[in-house]
């Protein structure tokens, strides 16, 4: 691979594949890169506009199934494909004499170039290089690809030391290691949180990554809750002071007031609060798929929420994304719907987005539109599409989704049910409506992407990966934070 790397006096460096197709145009004495190699310069391709309105202009070009590569979120890939997320390499298993660790499986080719799709979440990868390395293969097949959208990779927490969860499995290895979420808590310290926000954006963009899904800003009111110790703990107040200073950390990493080139996107989790398990349960299981309020206290989980989205706030202060839970918020509002938080027009619609004023990024939790396990105690074996299970197929529980309000569909690959959602949607609202509503989610999701730097630069510096990635000083810092975070009983 040969990047190419054009700099601006004024301005942001360009860098692109030399084998990308992609070309570069002077205007007045600036350079842009053409995305669409139209040969003049498009206002989605024009650094020095503000990020939304670069958005508006692309999706207003986007077809409809570019729209729905945007929507689509993989499931949890692996670098190196092995294991138990093991995937074919040129029709066989990965063979380390024939493969690189960072050469692109079967499938992922497939995600990028037949499905259009634009975000992944990365979970075990074999080194930072190997993650770097890996980003450049993707950013470069994107690159070739109609429009040159960058890819966004996104992970589930990394800098703790338990892997062995489906939602903490980037965890340990080569990265500084700090407390997880419940030890933050117990430091009481928004600048260690915020410290941290800052030193995890720079290694997750030396490796490639751009999206952290976190915060998780569920309150800790069920201390039997299996995902207790992903929360700051059981205070509204001081779970909203370090949820923030969490976000400020990772999106204004370089202590600016804007985006940067360290940015990286936060999506707090788990709307309207997942930590309500009935019985101490869990939504990733059917026996536990009901959030319940018997004191009635659906304002107070909401509480580090309304702190993560206040409109007050500035754009980079703000949380970028929201990810609602599996859970049924059982009777949360008058209507009594009853259905999965993401499936939930008042959750989402009416509650986060007119009644909060909240336009950002909405994508569901991991695998929730196919059929529900057929094992109850295997969270892989299915999907968690809990109060839709009956009488709703894939399609319609995609359309029922977006009808929601819903942009993204994490850890689907398969854009034909969103397709098929948008041809009913035509059916049902008219096509205006329909083109309409899908370009608002392209949007709020291209929005993001501008605000990153990507469309200038996707690329990383492969060799700079394992000396910034768990560097001393960064790994001292965890170290030092996680000394803060020892609660002594006596």
């Amino acid at each position: 691979m040969v990047l190419k790397k054009v700099s601006n006096d004024k301005g942001p460096q360009l860098v692109y594949s030399n084998n990308s197709g992609v070309n570069i145009l002077e205007i007045g004495g600036l350079k842009f890169k053409d995305h669409n190699r139209s040969g003049k310069l498009e206002d989605f391709e024009d650094w020095r506009l503000k990020p939304a309105q670069r958005a508006q202009d692309l999706a207003k070009r986007l077809s409809i199934r570019d729209i729905a590569g945007l929507m689509l979120f993989t499931s949890h890939l692996a670098l190196p494909s092995v294991g138990d997320r093991g995937q074919l390499y040129d029709g066989e298993e990965f063979d380390a004499t024939k493969h690189s660790p960072s050469d692109l499986s079967d499938i992922q080719k497939k995600y990028f170039l037949k499905n259009r799709i634009k975000h992944t979440l990365v979970a075990k990868v074999q080194s930072p290089r190997v993650a770097a390395e890996w980003n450049n293969r993707v950013q470069e097949l994107s690159e070739s690809m109609p429009w040159a959208i960058p890819v966004v990779n996104s992970s589930d927490p990394r800098h703790g030391y338990k892997a062995n969860a489906e939602f903490n499995e980037g965890s340990g290895g080569q990265i500084s290691q700090w407390p997880e979420s419940i030890g933050m808590g117990a430091t009481f310290d928004p600048s260690l949180v915020k410290k941290f926000g800052e030193v995890a954006s720079k290694e997750y963009r030396a490796m490639g990554l751009t999206m952290v899904l976190g915060p998780q800003v569920d309150l800790a009111t069920e201390p039997r809750w299996m995902r207790f110790n992903g929360t700051f703990g059981e205070s509204a107040k001081l779970t909203s002071d370090l949820g923030t200073a969490f976000v400020e950390g990772f999106q204004d990493s370089n202590q600016t007031g804007e985006w940067g080139v360290n940015s990286v996107i936060t999506m707090a989790k788990h709307w309207p609060g997942g930590g309500v398990i009935e019985g101490g349960r869990d939504a990733h299981f059917g026996y536990g798929k009901y959030g319940v309020y018997p004191k009635n206290n659906q304002s107070y989980q909401l509480k580090s929420f309304e702190a993560a989205i206040d409109q007050k706030s500035t754009d980079v202060q703000r949380t970028a994304g929201i990810m609602p839970y599996y859970s049924i918020s059982y009777n949360f509002d008058s209507k009594h719907e009853n259905v999965g938080n993401s499936y939930s027009r008042y959750l989402i619609t009416d509650l986060l987005r007119e009644h909060y004023g909240y336009d950002e990024v909405v994508s569901t939790d991991w695998c929730i539109t196919a059929d529900e396990p057929t094992n109850v105690l295997d969270i892989l074996s299915g999907d968690q599409c809990w109060g839709v299970e009956d009488n709703y197929s894939i399609g319609e529980r995609h359309l029922r989704l977006l009808m929601a309000g819903v942009d993204q569909f994490g850890g689907n690959k398969d854009p034909e049910p969103v397709i098929w959602a948008y041809d009913e949607m035509c059916k049902l609202m008219g096509k205006p409506w329909a083109e309409k509503r899908f370009r608002l989610s392209a949007r709020r999701i291209l929005t993001n992407m501008f605000r990153l730097g990507l469309f200038e630069n996707p690329y990383v510096d492969i060799e700079k990966a394992n000396q910034i990635v768990g560097s001393k000083e960064f790994s001292h810092a965890g170290v030092d934070a996680q000394t803060k975070s020892v609660v002594m009983v006596n």
